[in-house]
């Protein structure tokens, strides 16, 4: 299998971070390179471990899991959950745009 850290560099990181808002500093970007990498080698690894004889499963101890019952509970009003908003638009959060939207 093709090792996946060769398309990972700091350009790749920093256009990451980026569209999540995200400013870096040249010491935390290389840092952050580094160990991208070391995750992206090490899933690489557990792809080779063999699960052919292991059932799917999207929950482990289901069994086990602690639910409760799933009933309707009273929630906040329109108008209390408002009324903490430090801004508020059009009956509902205000919230800031976002820049640079896509590109």
């Amino acid at each position: 299998m093709a090792d996946r850290t060769d398309r990972l560099d700091r350009a790749l990181l920093h256009h990451v971070a980026e569209l999540a808002s995200l400013s870096l500093t040249d010491a935390e970007a290389d840092k952050l390179t580094a160990e991208l990498a070391a995750i992206v080698r090490y899933v690489g690894e557990l792809e080779s471990v063999d699960t052919s004889g292991v059932s799917p499963t999207a929950n482990v101890q289901i069994e086990r899991a602690a639910l409760r019952a799933d009933e309707i509970q009273p929630g906040l009003s329109h108008e209390d959950a408002l009324a903490q908003a430090p801004r508020t638009a059009q009956g509902g959060f205000a919230v800031p745009a976002f820049e640079g939207g896509t590109k």
